[in-house]
């Protein structure tokens, strides 16, 4: 039997803020990427300290996180930071699925703006040289993300658009889903048609082949159709233009 360990942690960073009643010389510290993964939310909790590695509070304090793609010189998220136990200078912020979903999985730069009681504004440091900058590293593959459902309404005719699929994803366990919806009563089939061949070659009618058949009379409600296997492409055609739409997951 194959055993695996899984640990769950809390990421913690670090962030020096300028004291003034503190010396100007920084301790050595060390703070490690934020790595956030796309699919989930991901909670981050950010430890204050001054230069001498002491606890200092948020209590006044107003801190925003900051994610900055450098590449394209624009600022991506913002987040204000909660306290946890702001006496002692701890806080969190979460990155969201909704916040990553269109994000590149890259490095990303974040840095903190410190905002005290009286309005002045400060930077939180990341590092042990003033650096304001840290890294952050987005990564996907881990978790399974939305994929919305591809609607063919059938515009050029009674046969629909090709839908390409990613057939290795699933393997032999893909099963599609499609939703027929119908502008008045239908009676008719629909051909639920797939294909084999590869993608980047682009597919001809003799690439398809019918994989089953719905029938139907005097349809009005919508109907569910379901069937498996692994295609690299699928197609719909129907049989009268009552049948007005197919909304297709694999």
């Amino acid at each position: 039997m194959t055993a695996i360990t899984s640990y769950l942690y809390k990421q913690n960073h670090t962030v020096i803020t300028v004291d003034p009643t503190v010396g100007t010389t920084m301790s050595m510290f060390y703070t490690p990427n934020i790595k956030v993964y796309r699919g989930i939310d991901n909670e981050i909790r950010v430890n204050f300290k001054n230069k001498d590695q002491q606890k200092t509070s948020i209590v006044d304090k107003t801190v925003t996180f900051i994610m900055i793609d450098k590449e394209a010189s624009t600022t991506l998220i913002t987040r204000t930071i909660t306290p946890v136990d702001a006496p002692n200078g701890l806080g969190k912020f979460t990155l969201t699925e909704t916040d990553l979903v269109n994000l590149d999985a890259k490095f990303y730069t974040y840095s903190f703006k410190v905002v005290d009681g009286e309005g002045n504004t400060r930077i939180g440091y990341s590092d042990d040289t003033y650096g304001a900058g840290g890294v952050l590293e987005l990564v996907e593959g881990v978790y399974p993300i939305f994929k919305a459902s591809t609607s063919e309404a059938f515009g050029a005719g009674n046969t629909g658009s090709v839908i390409y699929n990613d057939p290795y994803i699933n393997r032999n366990v893909a099963q599609h889903t499609a939703q027929v919806y119908f502008s008045s009563a239908f009676t008719g089939t629909l051909l639920i048609e797939g294909s084999l061949g590869p993608a980047v070659q682009g597919l001809n009618n003799d690439d398809f082949t019918t994989i089953q058949t719905e029938t139907y009379t005097a349809q009005t409600a919508s109907a569910l159709a379901n069937w498996n296997g692994v295609y690299s492409a699928i197609r719909f055609t129907r049989s009268g233009t009552e049948l007005s739409k197919v909304l297709y997951r694999p």
